[in-house]
């Protein structure tokens, strides 16, 4: 009995010794089709520019497809925009500060400051607004040659990290903090480049999501402003 308790220990580590040999590509490849079936995750996100100084915070929780929850905070000289974001389906709901509001891509008037929140089309959403895509991107599209790193810890977790040059930005360099055990999730990504830094961590793999829209009574339906000033 004893001797066969150490041929399957052996058989054991050996498989181990296997799944840490796999390449700087498979573990991307393998890492990549974990994230493409999530039902749900938490994407945390930081980042700052090199040359401004001005740093971005934003938090989204999505079940990747059409609701989502989002929260952003970023720093100016001039103050601190925040926003909160609802998506449901083809509607947004933002409830943002007088700072956001300022920066905004659209034109505001005093009775957006009456409500807390403001209902939006999807299809009126504009890149000046800072809004959150419940689709969420795990792999960049400009990835160059892959290198493995020797396994390690993030947060208590063991990692394999694989470093990435960005093929579209000199460089920029990706490094991708894979899990070691279990399920190859997706744990973080650090990316930098001469302009900014970013930050960006995963969890809640399919955690069980309620998203619902704020109450009816504290919402301002753009749509019904006159045309004119929406």
């Amino acid at each position: 009995m004893g001797a066969v308790a150490v041929g399957c220990a052996d058989v054991g580590d050996a498989a181990d010794a296997v799944a840490d040999t796999r390449s700087a590509d498979q573990l991307l490849r393998e890492s990549g089709r974990t994230m493409r079936v999530l039902t749900s995750v938490t994407v945390v996100r930081h980042v700052t520019s090199a040359t401004t100084g001005n740093r971005s915070t934003g938090s989204l929780t999505t079940d990747l497809k059409g609701r989502c929850t989002f929260k952003s905070t970023t720093s100016y000289a001039s103050g601190t925009a925040r926003m909160e974001q609802i998506r449901i389906g083809e509607t947004d709901y933002i409830h943002p500060n007088d700072m956001y509001l300022e920066m905004w891509g659209r034109k505001t008037v005093p009775a957006m400051r009456h409500k807390p929140w403001l209902k939006s089309p999807v299809s009126e959403a504009r890149g000046a607004d800072g809004l959150a895509d419940c689709a969420s991107q795990f792999l960049s599209s400009s990835l160059g040659r892959a290198t493995r790193g020797n396994p390690t810890e993030l947060d208590g977790e063991p990692v394999i990290p694989v470093k990435v040059a960005d093929d579209e930005t000199e460089g920029g360099v990706h490094t991708f903090y894979v899990a070691a055990e279990g399920k190859s999730y997706l744990l973080r990504v650090d990316y930098k480049d001469p302009y900014f830094s970013r930050v960006t961590k995963y969890s809640g793999f399919n955690d069980r999501m309620d998203i619902q829209p704020p109450p009816a009574a504290d919402v301002l339906d753009l749509s019904t402003l006159p045309q004119e000033d929406s």
